[in-house]
């Protein structure tokens, strides 16, 4: 059984290509310092080893992995939530750099190499205004030095660079996925998290219902079982590409806000607030390249958002 290393492990969406990683056959060793994951995310597996590890501590992430050689590697650790990009830009870009980094230089620094690392990139690298919507992955990198918000965006892209050229100067089979809005459960329902756990939170609650900007934005949600599937498949099977992983289909965030509440059976009275600057009016991806390879996306928004409202009304 072949060692497979996942950064990240008790996050969100960590938690979940763990478990799709075992259902694959291999051993799986998650890492994870907490910052936002939580234990209780983490498989119950014989096949599953975890080791609570922050990955700017270089001396304990060289033991661990001298330790147990894994020959993939994928690194979906991150410092992610909106909110924190506008609050803590520069921690967002620091962490999540020096992070992919070091563990770079470790393999750089041994006499092991993995033969596959697998870098978890995201949509934000696209901008605010993509000039093609759905936007595949010929579009170029887009960053506003002014926009506070690209933190986190040019973390990712430097992060993407690195990988890719760490890679190919050590003869290690890269993929870069860029990750389209995922949601599901075991997602963060702070401030800090992202839209569909905040709405679901709202929906449950007794607060009013506010919703950031005019509802008019739009995104395409891809449940997360959809998303570790397709991960872990192209994992296995694809090399030396970047590569868009979502759902192609554009939700309004007001028809987000009223279907949740529509599954919960609460009224929808929504309340709109001032918009956040910076934040992309549209964003959509073109899953061509994905589907050429793989099937896409299986769950409906609907069914995915009934699998998540329940999730939460059996955890809070």
């Amino acid at each position: 059984m072949k060692n497979l290393l996942v950064t990240g492990a008790a996050g969100f969406i960590g938690s979940h290509v763990c478990e799709e990683a075992l259902s694959n056959g291999w051993k799986v060793i998650g890492i994870d310092n907490f910052f936002r994951g939580k234990r209780e995310y983490l498989p119950v597996n014989k096949n599953f080893i975890f080791e609570e590890v922050d990955l700017m501590d270089v001396e304990a992430l060289k033991s661990l992995i001298e330790r147990y050689r894994p020959e993939m590697v994928l690194h979906y650790a991150a410092i992610n939530g909106t909110e924190y990009f506008y609050e803590k830009p520069w921690q967002v870009l620091d962490t999540n750099i020096s992070t992919t980094m070091n563990l770079l230089k470790i393999f750089e620094s041994i006499d092991y190499r993995p033969k596959k690392i697998l870098y978890a990139s995201s949509s934000e690298i696209y901008g605010e205004y993509p000039k093609i919507i759905p936007t595949d992955e010929k579009e170029l990198i887009t960053l506003d030095i002014k926009a506070t918000r690209d933190s986190y965006a040019s973390a990712k892209a430097i992060d993407e660079f690195l990988v890719k050229n760490f890679c190919k100067e050590n003869n290690i089979d890269y993929l870069i996925l860029r990750i389209f809005n995922t949601y599901g459960p075991r997602m963060d329902t702070s401030k800090y998290g992202q839209v569909v756990p905040e709405f679901i939170k709202k929906a449950l609650g007794s607060d009013p219902f506010t919703i950031i900007g005019n509802g008019q934005h739009t995104r395409s949600f891809c449940f997360v079982k959809d998303h570790s599937r397709i991960a872990m498949y192209l994992a296995q099977n694809i090399s030396d590409i970047v590569i868009n992983i979502g759902n192609d289909r554009e939700t309004k965030i007001l028809d987000l806000a009223s279907m949740i509440c529509d599954i919960v059976k609460k009224p929808f009275n929504p309340v709109f607030s001032a918009p956040r600057i910076n934040d992309p009016l549209r964003r959509c991806p073109n899953i061509d390249n994905l589907t050429k390879i793989v099937e896409g996306p299986k769950y409906s928004l609907k069914e995915g958002l009934r699998e998540t409202v329940k999730w939460y009304q059996n955890h809070t």
